[in-house]
């Protein structure tokens, strides 16, 4: 009875600290993306253990999985510090989860009912009023198809990418490097209107080139315009 306990305690705090760690992860990404920290800029962790008031372990684990995902660079000298990604870095994981997008729509085994989609034709008036508000619904699906349990291993994967995409799509450093949303508009509001019926429909192959379609006229205006600024965006 006692080893139960103290195997379930253990269990507990091994919940516990992973919870933490995902918190801190999230945390110091949002620092990233925002421009709090910039291209080159060291990460020490007693210093962000003591800002964060948690443990070096949470902060270890947040940076291991911040190295994975490419925004760290973690040097053999056990130098750490944020990696110098840009725009185009963001084409890349919107290409990449288009593309997984797209796999799970084209699976029999994902169930489209499961999408929560509106009719961005008729909501057209709000998703002109704010530059990446298509942006916001495609980014949506996408989350939509996490919740499925189709393919946890892909759903892993697509959440990765979409919590950077998230959070770069209202970051001021977004303008810094040259992108413009309110650009082409119109097409991609028609793609995820394309879309939208595809789903109510249950046509997988026209879904599927809808979203293509999107990726498409979006991941141009990802491309390196103009040098960041080195400023803080704090």
């Amino acid at each position: 009875m006692i080893q139960s306990i103290r195997s379930a305690s253990r269990h507990r705090g091994a919940i516990a600290q992973r919870l933490l760690g995902d918190t801190v992860f999230e945390r110091l990404l949002a620092d990233i993306i925002s421009g709090r920290f910039t291209p080159h800029e060291r990460l020490r962790v007693d210093d962000l253990a003591y800002e964060l008031a948690v443990s070096r372990t949470p902060v270890r684990e947040a940076i291991t999985r911040l190295a994975w995902t490419g925004f760290v660079e973690v040097a053999r000298n056990s130098h750490t510090q944020i990696a110098d990604w840009d725009a185009t870095d963001m084409q890349d994981r919107l290409v990449m989860t288009g593309r997984l997008v797209t796999l799970a729509l084209t699976d029999p085994r994902f169930d489209l009912s499961e999408l929560r989609l509106s009719d961005p034709e008729a909501d057209a008036p709000a998703l002109t009023a704010r530059p990446d508000a298509d942006i916001q619904l495609f980014l949506e699906l996408a989350e939509d198809i996490t919740l499925s349990p189709w393919s946890r291993s892909v759903n892993r994967v697509l959440l990765e990418l979409l919590h950077p995409l998230a959070l770069y799509f209202t970051s001021p450093v977004m303008a810094a490097h040259g992108v413009d949303l309110a650009r082409d508009m119109r097409p991609r509001t028609a793609c995820l209107g394309g879309l939208a019926d595809a789903v109510r429909a249950g046509d997988r192959e026209s879904a599927t080139r809808q979203v293509l379609d999107y990726v498409a006229q979006l991941a141009p205006l990802l491309q390196q315009a103009t040098a960041p600024s080195e400023s803080r965006y704090a």
